[in-house]
């Protein structure tokens, strides 16, 4: 009876052994079911560490090569002025103000002049109708010589067949440039006697570009120049002006159904005292066409006007609103690339055109 009774109280005891012997084996499989998951996350949340690291190691060091050569005013743009700068507001941030000033080199005139254009519209403040933005799926090319007499289109000339360039003084290099992609010209120039050589591709006449108070036998309007070559019907052509100041009064006559037909208009702008006519004729502009270019004509002067500067003449390309999608230009002005300096006895200019690019919102 006893020897049946310990044999029970044994198999008992193997039987609570073997229950905690399974608890515990239950225990140690979560622990290191646990230990592994912990692992797990460590290793992923690891590799999406280093991953971030190395994205902004790619990312430091992309920024670094591509403002190795700029000066500090304008690595700080293009880090802060599209969080920074601010328009129409009268409470701007100290910051700003100080954004400001960097950007103007710190002159007083400058930025203070620059500061009222953000808080009221003026015909002083031409600078926000000056302001480059990037055409999306589009790039900039130089079309004729980097020198005074190229200018920046971008590379699209699908459906365009004619061009207008008024203003030659025998450098044909643009007009051969689009010649060479089938583009028939219809050059102007009162100035000279003939061009420098034929293309078939070239149609000149000693006529000027003027407005309706300039009309005479030698200068005409570009409307009377286009109903006369029977372009009235025309779509997606380039228009080039260089005529020495008479650009104002030409734009202005211009209708807006003839300026419409332009997919580009590339022109050097003159400025002097006469704000409120250039104020005029940039807001009409900025009506149906985009800036996408600009620089600085080296060999003028800096034009001051209220508490704003301006290059006495700029280099300006714009492209035509519809059909196009614009978004903000993070390129830093003046573009090396595209860039030159006309006089060669002149440094290039001091003007900081980055600057306009405080109205881009």
């Amino acid at each position: 009876m006893n020897s049946e009774a310990n044999e029970s109280d044994l198999t008992q005891l193997k039987n609570e052994k073997s229950n905690s012997s399974k608890v515990n084996s239950f225990w140690a499989n979560k622990y290191n079911l646990f230990i592994i998951f912990l692992f797990i996350i460590f290793f992923i949340y690891s590799r999406i560490k280093n991953y971030k690291i190395k994205q902004g190691l790619n990312k430091i060091e992309e920024l670094l090569s591509k403002n190795q050569k700029l000066e500090e005013e304008t690595k700080y743009l293009r880090e802060e002025l599209y969080n920074k700068a601010q328009n129409n507001s009268k409470n701007l941030v100290p910051d700003s103000i100080e954004l400001l000033k960097l950007l103007t080199n710190n002159d007083e005139d400058k930025y203070k002049g620059t500061l009222n254009c953000l808080i009221q519209d003026s015909e002083l403040c031409i600078y926000r109708f000056l302001c480059p933005r990037e055409v999306v799926g589009k790039k900039k090319v130089l079309i004729g010589k980097r020198e005074d007499g190229g200018y920046v289109l971008l590379d699209d000339f699908e459906n365009i067949k004619i061009a207008y360039s008024f203003g030659i003084n025998y450098n044909v290099h643009f007009d051969q440039n689009l010649a060479d992609r089938g583009i028939d010209i219809y050059m102007y120039d009162h100035t000279i006697d003939d061009l420098p050589y034929k293309n078939s591709k070239f149609h000149w006449k000693k006529i000027g570009l003027g407005g309706i108070a300039q009309r005479n036998n030698v200068i005409k309007t570009l409307d009377e120049l286009i109903k006369e070559n029977g372009h009235s019907s025309e779509d997606n052509m380039i228009l080039k002006i260089d005529i020495e100041w008479n650009e104002w009064s030409s734009l202005k006559d211009i209708s807006n159904d003839i300026l419409s037909k332009f997919k580009y208009i590339t022109m050097e702008m003159h400025f002097g005292e006469d704000t409120k006519l250039y104020y005029d004729v940039l807001k009409k502009l900025n009506e149906t066409h985009q800036v996408f270019y600009l620089h600085c004509h080296n060999g003028a002067n800096i034009i001051i006007f209220g508490n704003n500067r301006i290059c006495q003449c700029l280099e300006v390309s714009y492209i035509i609103r519809k059909d196009n999608i614009f978004i903000q230009d993070k390129s830093i002005y003046p573009i090396e690339e595209f860039d030159f300096i006309i006089d060669p006895n002149k440094p290039k200019s001091p003007m900081n055109l980055n600057i306009f690019k405080i109205f881009d919102y």
